[in-house]
């Protein structure tokens, strides 16, 4: 039996003539929309009758295929519309309980922990993308009671405590933050704590090295796979400090081990106004610090709060201030920060009553905007009656308020836009008693404990939102996301720039139609990475859309040639920088779309090391085998040919010094004859695989010592300009002398600079080695073995400070004659005087003995 069909009802059929003012706006998309259709394409009958309000029914209707918006986005909108959407409903709402019975006599042991703040807080681990199994990154509940949960908040949990040995009768929380999955760092009573909990065990560790009582952390994590040693550095790093104070007074603690020890760091006394905060900006490579003033004093400073940034020393000229920024808040400015886990350079700072963003470390802060049913505005202050709790996700940003409206957005390098999605009804306006937590991309949990009636333990009520069903409620509808396809092979993953290197990207980006949207390329840190971008058409998509390719170079940015000379003065030590691709101003729909980032470390790649090149070796010669040397093989350095203190300077009264051959480190030894100048071959390998030869120079020396060698040129022979560095004069200016620090990269100074010191000595020996000098080690009359560490110290060769360990045996040297040569010349001349002599004489007597006898008559 053929389907009934009905014919598709005109715009002035949906509605009766006394329709409301608000459904007039409605008629009038829904007119702009059926005067798009050209052709039914197809016929789609719906089931059911959806009975949206009032007299207005709509029935069994066909889809026009070019029709942009479905009829259930249409029914979203029309119930926004006309139905009550002040309050709102859970996509998913439980009260979570253990499995495990409690009962009154499962009591906590020690000292039960509180946060000293009134409105709860909600701290999660934010490195959890790789985990294999999808579990729920630990995290924990900061309130009248503190709650630890590794599984999401599932099960019914008790209060956190510390032992009472350690704290007592009271312990007050100011501040958590994790280090590792398994490791936190807590500020109770003043004290800082490290919480370890690894499995069923748990251990609380007073930390080393605060000396004076603190009240925040601060710390940011560097989230992006693998086992980089640069990113597990970051997220050790973790600070300590009061704030309130003046800056320049106030104490800050660091520690780089995940919070075991921490060092006192002394701020320069130039440093006015209160001290407000302590940032790691890892992809600005600098020390941020939140300073508020209450008068204007300077460029930048505004008379409100402002970033301050310097590097590792704290002590040195601050270099950079950001523009200044207002930080008001009723009962004072108590300032909560959290920085992005992908060091993207998004810093989100906020008060009771002001909410603030930065995509660029701080540089630049500005109020987010607020998009409500009344119109867009910027946040200042936020609207309703305070901020109860801010939570982020890598991508996205929710707020709950006090008067319980919910705000969420999509993080933005441009403006960053926050939209009211919910308002709910409630007898306990003003009060504050939930967090929010992001379980996943647009998945939003509202989560509040309860105490249960016969036990310690607490349940959770968990209230679990659908963002993007939210967001397609709103009326008028939000901007659809301008991007269909935005991807590349470079994204969060950690790349790096030696010298003189570059990296080539590529992305893929599809955007849709009639919305011109194009990627915005940007780096975090601009002083240390350049880059060249540009766009190039790369085909068509199934849909008939045009595929572009955005192609980037990325370089140093001292050796681009787009920066003046200071304003890369960093080459030297390189940095951090993040490269980010995003759509500017996509909006709030774009929750799926998340930008491309990758981390670029200017620096040593941590798998470049170089070897010295060993051609003929004792081993393979016959001298030596190694078996020998393997079999803890000893040799002998006469007490009048090395010095401890590495001066070159003999040691009276020393013994012999019997050294043990470290064949697992050095291998056969390489074979040298005395009398050849020796020049090291370095080898440039990164993993396995051979790069180059090193052409830069280096210096060397004996590890144990030895000076019985020297160097072929002199300064004069060398062609310095200036006087030449020696390892005699950078073993004195260090205070306990070290040959492995003493010469580096960072204080090498070529004698053929012009701005050098004068050229003093030029017959002093020239000890700078190198491919393309001529200079060589020439050995003394010896025998024996030497092991030699070289290092190159060529400032612009590599980032990374780059030395190899070389044995080498020494052979072809004859034993020495102790007799003088005159004595030997006299001698000599003395035996032959006296072989003439007796030639002489014996010739004589053999004549005499020949001749006959004459006999007289």
């Amino acid at each position: 039996m053929a389907e009934d069909v009905t014919e598709i009802p005109t715009p002035d059929s949906f509605f009766s003539d006394d329709k409301s003012e608000e459904l007039y706006q409605i008629e009038v998309s829904i007119k702009e929309l059926l005067e798009q259709i050209d052709k039914l394409k197809t016929v789609i009958t719906l089931q059911d009758q959806m009975l949206v309000g009032g007299d207005i029914l709509i029935t069994a209707q066909q889809m026009p295929y070019s029709w942009p918006f479905s009829l259930a986005e249409l029914w979203l909108w029309l119930r926004f519309a006309i139905g009550n959407t002040d309050s709102w409903s859970c996509t998913n709402e439980r009260l979570v309980y253990s499995g495990r019975s409690f009962s009154a006599r499962d009591k906590v042991s020690g000292t039960v922990l509180s946060f000293t703040r009134t409105e709860p807080s909600l701290l999660q681990y934010p490195c959890n993308d790789g985990d294999p199994w999808g579990r729920p990154s630990p995290a924990l509940y900061l309130g009248q009671k503190v709650f630890l949960s590794t599984d999401g908040f599932e099960t019914s949990l008790l209060p956190l405590t510390i032992p009472s040995e350690l704290e007592t009768p009271n312990a007050s929380v100011s501040a958590a933050a994790f280090v590792k999955k398994d490791r936190l760092v807590m500020v109770i009573n003043g004290q800082v704590y490290l919480y370890l909990f690894i499995a069923e065990e748990e251990e609380w560790l007073p930390v080393q090295g605060v000396d004076s009582l603190v009240t925040e952390l601060s710390n940011t994590h560097c989230c992006y796979p693998g086992k980089d040693p640069a990113c597990q550095d970051t997220s050790l790093t973790i600070f300590a400090y009061e704030t309130g104070h003046s800056a320049s007074e106030s104490n800050i603690f660091l520690s780089k081990d995940g919070g075991y020890i921490f060092t006192a760091l002394k701020l320069s006394p130039e440093l006015q106004g209160v001290l407000l905060g302590v940032y790691n900006f890892v992809s600005l490579s600098q020390t941020g610090l939140l300073i508020n003033r209450t008068h204007s004093d300077g460029e930048g400073k505004g008379g409100g709060a402002y970033f301050s940034y310097t590097g590792g020393n704290m002590s040195h000229m601050y270099s950079h201030i950001s523009l200044g920024f207002h930080l008001k808040s009723t009962g004072g400015p108590d300032v909560r920060g959290i920085q992005n886990p992908f060091l993207w350079g998004f810093t989100i700072l906020w008060t009771k009553d002001t909410l603030l963003i930065s995509p660029n470390n701080g540089l630049l802060v500005e109020p987010v905007t607020v998009q409500t049913k009344a119109f867009p505005r910027t946040s200042r202050p936020f609207p309703g009656d305070g901020l109860c709790h801010v939570a982020t996700s890598n991508t996205e940003i929710a707020v709950l308020t006090r008067d319980h409206r919910l705000f969420h957005g999509s993080l933005d390098m441009v403006s960053t836009t926050i939209v009211q999605i919910r308002e709910r009804n409630s007898s306990e306006k003003g009060l504050c008693n939930a967090v929010l937590m992001f379980d996943k991309v647009g998945m939003l949990t509202i989560l509040s404990p309860e105490p249960t009636s016969n036990s310690w333990a607490y349940n959770f009520q968990k209230c679990t939102l659908n963002i993007q069903l939210l967001l397609m409620e709103l009326w008028p509808p939000l901007q659809d996301c301008p991007v269909e396809i935005l991807k590349g092979h470079f994204h969060n993953k950690i790349h790096y720039i030696d010298m003189h290197q570059k990296l080539n990207f590529s992305a893929t980006f599809v955007p849709k139609p009639g919305t011109g949207a194009f990627p915005m390329v940007t780096v975090s840190n601009p002083h240390v990475l350049g880059f060249q971008a540009y766009i190039t058409e790369d085909g068509y998509t199934y849909d008939g859309n045009t595929k572009y390719s955005l192609h980037m170079q990325m370089l140093q940015q001292c050796f681009s040639g787009m920066a003046e000379p200071h304003f890369s003065d960093t080459f030297l030590s390189g940095g951090m920088s993040v490269l980010t691709v995003d759509i500017p101003n996509k909006g709030p729909s774009c929750i799926d779309m998340h930008p491309l980032s990758a981390l670029i470390n200017v620096g040593c790649p941590p798998t470049k090391h170089i070897k010295v090149s060993k051609n003929t070796t004792a081993c393979s010669k016959g001298l030596f085998n190694q078996g020998t040397l393997q079999d803890n093989f000893t040799y002998t350095i006469s007490h009048n040919l090395y010095d401890p203190n590495f001066l070159a300077t003999p040691q009276l009264g020393q013994s012999d010094l019997e050294v043990l051959y470290m064949f697992n480190e050095l291998g056969c030894p390489l074979l040298l004859y005395y009398d050849t100048p020796w020049l090291p071959i370095l080898e440039l390998w990164e993993n396995d695989a051979f790069v180059e030869y090193v052409a830069a120079d280096f210096v060397v020396f004996e590890v144990n010592g030895m000076y019985n060698y020297d160097y072929l040129l002199t300064a004069a022979e060398a062609n310095c300009i200036s006087q030449p560095q020696n390892w005699t004069a950078l073993m004195q200016k260090q205070d306990s002398p070290n040959p492995y620090f003493a010469w580096s990269r960072m204080n090498y100074e070529s004698c053929k600079n012009h701005d050098g010191p004068k050229l003093v000595s030029p017959s002093a020996k020239y000890q700078i080695l190198g491919q393309n000098e001529k200079n060589r080690i020439v050995f003394s009359h010896y025998n024996g073995f030497y092991i030699f560490k070289a290092i190159v110290v060529d400032k612009l060769y590599s980032h990374c400070e780059l030395s190899a360990t070389v044995s080498v045996y020494v052979t072809g040297a004859l034993p020495k004659s102790y007799i003088h040569a005159w004595t030997m010349l006299m001698a000599f001349l003395t035996i032959i005087l006296i072989a003439i002599l007796m030639g002489y004489f014996l010739h004589k007597l053999s004549l005499m003995k020949k001749s006959p006898k004459v006999k007289v008559f």
